[in-house]
């Protein structure tokens, strides 16, 4: 029961389910067979019987009896040969229905079932010979036999079938996600030939131009992806997208003053997705990190990008400018990236850290307070906290919050030593020298 289950899931999952729907096989009639013994008729039935309740290899032997009388009838084969095959018996199965189809040839559903045994095991070149021929019965076998070239890498050959298909037939869904498959896996230079054939066949299409585009790049041959791009242009010069590839390509050959006006298209154009805008504007924000003389063209960028997508990128920039250590910039982006999340937890911990840094106390204070509102067991909230009170000079205040904070730290002795230094700090103003020398000892062999 267990191998014959184990087999219906294979016929039922295999290409010919996806591909088409095969007329069921024949059942057997014994009335079709002329001058049957009684005991030959006997032995038929028998097996046909055996089969029903599956008792498979009771049936087989009943069929090896009828064989023994009548060894020239295809059905027989056929029969023993499902039997086989629901027993598990793959090699048996592929002997008998290949017996069945010597004494039938070109019988559709004997060589449908020849066809699931050679799917199955993978044999793929007796598959394609099979598949040839059911093709001659339905062309849309010819799908198989493209999934199969697929499979044994044969690309082109893949390709070639599904286009001779779509001209038959028309486009299909079905046989574009073999052809994406096929080109997915067949490297750059088959895809190279086959968007050169399309792009020549329809010169107005613009994604083909855009997809050779793209292998070019992931080859790194950027000469030619630039001059696919240029001719591109010449077809149509409102194609906005292929300035994705353009900025880069200027951007790589130093020429910023090219990139910026390709980015500048790429950032007003309605064609563009979001996705793509932002993905240009992290390439150039990598770029300005390394030439900051070109801080005033990304500003601008950023400009247009925010009016253009009505999306907020000012957090980006504050992480830019922190990590560049321009304090006052990075502050002010924190600000505004604060007006549109007031719930970030990144966001709230930068703008602490750099109201601190510039001794903005009072926002420093409330701010954290805010913050612990909504993440009540942020350690770092707590040091936010007790550095600005302590910078108020509530020190009573700012030792309060520090010692609840300390409950929170975990694994880090960085944080650690801040509060032990914060708290030595606030007792000593607060008179009480037993505590602040208690954790400058603690401070002194933490960092030990």
């Amino acid at each position: 029961m267990k191998a014959f289950i184990t087999l219906l899931i294979v016929l039922l999952f295999s290409p010919l389910a996806e591909a088409q729907e095969p007329s069921p096989l024949q059942d057997v009639n014994v009335d079709n067979l002329e001058d049957v013994t009684d005991e030959f008729q006997e032995s038929f039935f028998e097996a046909l019987k055996q089969k029903g309740i599956e008792n498979y290899d009771r049936a087989i032997v009943a069929l090896d009896k009828c064989i023994a009388l009548r060894p020239q009838e295809a059905i027989l084969y056929f029969e023993k040969g499902k039997n086989e095959a629901a027993l598990g018996n793959v090699q048996e199965t592929e002997n008998n229905y290949l017996k069945a189809l010597q004494l039938k040839p070109n019988q559709r559903d004997i060589m449908e079932s020849l066809y699931e045994v050679y799917y199955a095991r993978q044999d793929f070149d007796k598959a394609i010979d099979l598949v040839q021929n059911l093709a001659k019965f339905d062309i849309r076998y010819k799908e198989d036999l493209a999934r199969i070239y697929v499979r044994k890498g044969a690309f082109e050959k893949a390709l070639s079938v599904l286009d001779e298909l779509d001209e038959n037939l028309g486009k299909d869904a079905y046989r574009n996600q073999i052809r994406e498959q096929a080109l997915a896996l067949s490297g750059g230079d088959v895809k190279e030939r086959v968007l050169l054939k399309e792009i020549n066949a329809e010169p107005e299409n613009e994604q083909n131009y855009l997809n050779l585009i793209y292998v070019y790049s992931e080859q790194g041959n950027t000469d030619k992806a630039y001059a696919i791009a240029q001719r591109l242009l010449k077809v149509n010069p409102k194609a906005d997208a292929v300035h994705l590839a353009l900025y880069k390509f200027h951007l790589e050959n130093g020429d910023v003053q090219q990139a910026f006006n390709s980015l500048e298209k790429v950032m007003k154009s309605s064609r563009v997705e979001p996705k793509a805008k932002h993905s240009v504007l992290n390439d150039f924000l990598i770029y300005v990190d390394r030439n900051p003389e070109y801080e005033p063209e990304l500003e601008q960028a950023i400009a247009l990008f925010s009016s253009e997508e009505q999306t907020d990128v000012n957090e980006e920039l504050g992480a830019y400018y922190l990590k560049n250590k321009d304090t006052a910039k990075a502050l002010s982006y924190y600000e505004a990236a604060y007006k549109k999340d007031a719930s970030d937890i990144n966001i709230l911990r930068n703008l602490i850290l750099l109201q601190l840094q510039a001794s903005q106390f009072d926002k420093a204070a409330a701010l954290s307070e805010e913050a612990l509102m909504l993440y009540p067991a942020q350690a770092l909230f707590y040091l936010g906290y007790g550095v600005a009170q302590n910078g108020l000079g509530n020190t009573k205040e700012a030792a309060d919050y520090l010692e609840m904070g300390l409950d929170y730290i975990i694994d880090n002795p960085k944080m650690q030593a801040d509060f032990y230094s914060e708290l030595a700090r606030a007792y000593d103003k607060l008179g009480n020298a037993t505590k602040a020398a208690d954790y400058r000892k603690r401070l002194t062999n933490l960092t030990q």
